[in-house]
């Protein structure tokens, strides 16, 4: 029983010409973040070693509020009347002549 269990964990020997399982990527692993916010300070042999990645944090700006995105129907409503097709008051005036805000009829040159 041994002698056949030290030969399947002997096996074959491998080669460098075999393939090697390879090695898995380390995982990103974030680290935690002390508890209520305090940053711990440690010391060895005398020496105060302080957590400069957590001041960092505690010393870095606030991310600023970005707004969501606006639609894409929103941008069409931001184009100017004349774009869209509408009236503006300028083209209205000019098709009215002096007639514009006094009367529904353009005016039009005497025959």
């Amino acid at each position: 029983m041994l002698l056949s269990l030290s030969a399947a964990l002997a096996g074959p020997p491998l080669s460098a010409a075999e393939p090697q399982a390879p090695a898995a990527p380390a995982p990103n692993v974030q680290k935690p973040t002390a508890p209520g916010g305090a940053c711990i300070e440690t010391e060895v042999n005398g020496y105060r070693a302080l957590s400069y990645d957590c001041l960092n944090q505690k010393m870095a700006p606030d991310a600023p509020h970005r707004p969501a995105p606006g639609l894409e129907s929103e941008a069409i409503t931001q184009r100017p009347p004349n774009q869209m097709g509408l009236p503006t008051p300028a083209t209205i005036g000019n098709r009215m002549g002096n007639t514009f805000g006094t009367s529904a009829y353009p005016q039009r040159p005497k025959p």
